[in-house]
């Protein structure tokens, strides 16, 4: 079956090869904050982002497991790197949406759909959840709605093919 990368999955696909990550086993917040020169820091409050004198700070929450901190990770980063302006002064609504936009950043930036595409899944659901949870240290729940929005995209992508009639010979 054919998959059409996003504009956000190539976005995420291309940062990763330029910090020499192409294996799940190499994801980690460390490596990924080395490699870009944002500064980590570690303290008991709210996850937050900020570049201050040009230099990208991201602070997470020290009373949170490691999994819920490579969320706040992947959550903060999208912020420093994909949106630009001050919170304070934009409207709500925006805001709003900026904080889903990185929710979702989220998804793709801990199980990328390059390295999603390269894994056998098996066909059992809850194996499959199980698998992608252990080789991308997430939570079986968060790997269970990434798999989703994966397995959405590859059914529309079918969907389309069959109503215009372009199926993909091995369909046929």
């Amino acid at each position: 079956m054919r998959y059409t990368n996003s504009h956000l999955e190539d976005w995420i696909e291309n940062l990763y090869k330029k910090i020499d990550i192409t294996e799940p086993e190499q994801i980690n917040f460390e490596r990924i904050a080395e490699a870009l020169d944002i500064r980590l820091s570690f303290k008991p409050v709210t996850s937050f982002a900020l570049k201050h004198s040009g230099i990208y700070n991201i602070c997470l929450d020290s009373r949170k497991s490691r999994t819920e901190q490579w969320y706040d990770f992947a959550h903060e980063f999208c912020h420093i790197y994909r949106h630009e302006g001050d919170k304070k002064t934009m409207p709500a609504t925006w805001t709003d949406y900026l904080d889903w936009q990185s929710n979702y950043f989220t998804y793709h930036f801990c199980i990328p759909t390059c390295m999603l595409r390269n894994i056998n899944l098996p066909y059992i659901q809850s194996h499959a959840i199980e698998n992608v949870a252990w080789l991308f240290k997430v939570s079986p729940s968060f790997a269970k709605k990434r798999l989703s929005i994966y397995y959405r995209k590859l059914t529309q992508h079918l969907f389309s093919q069959t109503v215009t009639g372009n199926l993909c010979p091995p369909f046929l």
